[in-house]
This record gives C-alpha cells, sequence and structure tokens, in this order.
C-alpha cells in the first residue's frame, strides 16, 4: 500500500513545479522500545530513509519532519516525491588527510578502532556522545590542544596536526 501511494505522488509531482510537504508519501510509526519520550513516535517519506523525524507524538514527528523538510530546502533541491532518494554520504577527504591522526585519536579518546566504522568529514565527538569535559581534557593531554569550534573530527585532527608540526 505504501508503495501504491509513493507512485502516486510521483505521478502527480509532474503536475507542480515546486513541490510542499503535503506533496510527499508519509510513513509514521510508533518506537514500542524508545527510552526517552521524545522519539517514541517517528515519521519519514517513502523512499527516502534517511529522511526521519521523532517527536512525543505523531503530530509531533510531523511537524518536525515538516520543519526538517523546509531547511533541507533551503539549501539543497528536493527530490521529486515518491522517487527512491539514494544514501550519501558525506565526503570524507579532510579524514583520510589525517588517517594516521584518526587511528591514534580513535585508540586513546574514543576507545574504539578507527577501521570498523565510517567517518566523514562531518563526523563529531557527538556522534559519540564524546562532547563533554572529561572528553576534551583528555584531548588537551594527549594532543596539547583544546578542540574549538564544532568539534568536527576533521578539525581535530588538523588542529592536532598543526601543534605537532
Amino acid at each position: 500500500m505504501r508503495q501504491i501511494k509513493a507512485i502516486i505522488k510521483y505521478l502527480l509531482s509532474f503536475f507542480k513545479q515546486k513541490w510542499t510537504f503535503e506533496d510527499y508519501p508519509l510513513e509514521t510509526w510508533t518506537n514500542p522500545n524508545a527510552g526517552q519520550e521524545d522519539i517514541k513516535y517517528g515519521a519519514k517519506f517513502t523512499n527516502w530513509s534517511t529522511f526521519v523525524a521523532h517527536g512525543s507524538t505523531t503530530s509531533d514527528a510531523i511537524e518536525n519532519l515538516r520543519k526538517n523538510l523546509l531547511e533541507y530546502g533551503k539549501e539543497n533541491k528536493l527530490p521529486r516525491p515518491g522517487s527512491k532518494v539514494p544514501i550519501q554520504f558525506a565526503d570524507s577527504d579532510r579524514i583520510e588527510k589525517y588517517q594516521n591522526i584518526a587511528v591514534d585519536f580513535f585508540d586513546k579518546i574514543i576507545g574504539i578502532n578507527y577501521h570498523d566504522c565510517f567517518i566523514s568529514d562531518m563526523s563529531s565527538l557527538f556522534d559519540f556522545d564524546l562532547d563533554n569535559e572529561e572528553t576534551l581534557r583528555k584531548i588537551k593531554e594527549e594532543y596539547g590542544i583544546e578542540p574549538i569550534g564544532d568539534l568536527f573530527l576533521a578539525d581535530i585532527f588538523e588542529q592536532i596536526n598543526n601543534a605537532s608540526a
């Protein structure tokens, strides 16, 4: 049934030049194992698996998805409603440039093997729930820097590289 709705939305999209939230095929669900109230319900567009929003009610999840779409549309071309949207990974050029630092950093600070995960130029300490004072203290002790900015790993690795040069 979801795919039928997606096909209908897709076909209808050819009669418009600009699409709105209502033009997209919507799916909602309940997250019965959610440990937090604010992620108990979810919403997404059919065939666009990486574009998801959550809320404490179905209405909240839908409204959050609406807001996310508006923000996304400000800087990106919206895909045609109902079409399959492929997963896009962020670049990892900067991370790869500092791979030796990254391997050491992951071992000493994050505590996992760098080669066991995908890290992009947009990965940050927040992704590992390590945006706390203890982690920043460990980085200062180990590398002699105080990370600045948004705590993107590529920025931290560049700061470490510059400090050791």
